[in-house]
């Protein structure tokens, strides 16, 4: 992606991003520091086990993706991450096409939002993490040719380290929904973090209430 060009880096309002996720169909949303997000490098042990049945199958996951120490620390050189909470409603707990219907819901919740803020703020650096492996093809090129959409393949939050269920609580939300539901979580990471600090505006609490 080209680099936004400026004299003065620009502003992220977490309410102006969390509106747009919202916008975007978004459950809850919320903004954190990047440099609070919390780490678990053994769940690329996980992806190394290939208990998701992609491990060594696409370009934006492991072991491509490259070591997950260097990920969590490219994650903390961002000024704002804006965290996208879908949560779809299952007939029971197995009920395993429910949760792949919700996740293609989730995967349209992300990618409006996703556009949204390139929109908002275009040209402007940005890390796009979303739930579980990338799905924009069919089948993916690696390793034998280049992936095919570089600006627009997606890399799992897991594949960066990130341990989903204290991100959440640090920013208000929650794993769990209640019974019979199932949640998604994205995350789109802006700007340049040097010398300037976090974001202004950040509101661990600021969420849509779906009561």
């Amino acid at each position: 992606m080209n680099q936004k060009t400026t004299s003065q880096a620009p502003e992220y309002q977490a309410s102006d991003l969390i509106q747009l996720a919202l916008q975007g169909g978004a459950t809850f949303a919320a903004t954190m520091d990047p440099a609070q997000i919390p780490y678990a490098p053994e769940l690329r042990g996980a992806c190394a086990q290939n208990y998701c049945g992609r491990f060594a199958t696409c370009w934006v996951g492991p072991p491509a993706i490259g070591d997950v120490e260097d990920l969590m620390a490219q994650v903390q050189t961002y000024r704002i991450a804006l965290v996208i909470q879908t949560v779809g409603q299952l007939e029971d707990s197995y009920d395993y096409e429910g949760m792949m219907v919700a996740k293609d819901e989730h995967l349209a919740v992300y990618q409006k939002t996703l556009a949204a803020v390139r929109a908002a703020w275009p040209g402007e650096r940005l890390l796009a993490l979303d739930a579980g492996c990338c799905d924009l093809c069919p089948t993916c090129t690696y390793p034998d040719e280049p992936c095919r959409h570089p600006d627009e393949a997606t890399p799992s939050v897991e594949s960066y380290g990130i341990n989903v269920n204290p991100m959440l609580e640090a920013c208000g939300l929650k794993y769990n929904n209640g019974k019979d539901t199932v949640s998604y979580v994205g995350l789109i990471i802006l700007g340049h973090r040097s010398g300037l600090g976090p974001a202004t505006d950040l509101d661990p609490k600021n969420q849509k209430d779906i009561s």
